[in-house]
């Protein structure tokens, strides 16, 4: 999904993998998140260009939408469409939107990247942008995420052990239990009762 300003200057690219969808379903949700760039950047005018004919003409009213997979994705276009000052929607021919097909090509060859790209926006203290995220991806992308955010847990703990920390408190966890007395209530031979290790 390719966002424009009048004069043609790229404001935003996105190339997400959405995991298994039809083309339909695919133009759909690129739609749904143009207009959601879009709204961010402040559009109040908005110009679709899309090389999927039937999209074109079922968002301009010339189709009926019989697909029920796409009728929710339409719905959705539709109230979003609806806040904007000015809206039009032209069907292009594919040469005209080789950056947008070249993004699709390449979010189908990486699909790692869009996990990748949700832990990295969370790292960065962006939460709400990677919760937004997550929720526009499919099953398989939010099992992506959590096995990178497993990774990165694991990872995480591995450096804590061989850290200062943790030997600190490994050697205060072993002075603590020097000095507590076996169970009966007496002390071994030579201890104080004072602690220490």
């Amino acid at each position: 999904m390719v966002v424009e300003d009048a004069s043609g200057r790229v404001l935003r690219e996105v190339s997400e993998a959405i995991g298994q969808a039809t083309n339909n379903v695919a133009e759909y949700r690129a739609l749904l998140r143009g207009l959601e760039e879009a709204r961010k950047l402040g559009a109040r005018e908005v110009e679709i260009r899309t090389d999927s004919e039937l999209v074109a003409r079922q968002l301009l009213g010339q189709y009926r939408v019989r697909d029920p997979e796409l009728r929710p994705l339409f719905e959705s276009a539709r109230r979003q469409l609806a806040t904007f000052d000015r809206v039009s929607v032209r069907s292009v021919p594919r040469s005209e939107n080789a950056r947008s097909d070249w993004l699709a090509r390449q979010a189908l060859q990486h699909p790692g990247d869009s996990a990748d790209a949700v832990v990295e926006t969370a790292r960065r203290g962006e939460v709400g942008r990677a919760l937004g995220a997550l929720r526009r991806m499919s099953p398989e992308q939010v099992q992506a995420v959590a096995e990178r955010l497993v990774r990165e847990l694991a990872r995480s703990a591995r450096q804590l052990q061989g850290g200062p920390l943790f030997r600190r408190a490994k050697m205060e966890a072993g002075a603590g239990r020097a000095a507590a007395p076996p169970e009966g209530g007496e002390e071994s031979p030579g201890s104080t009762g004072q602690g220490g290790g």
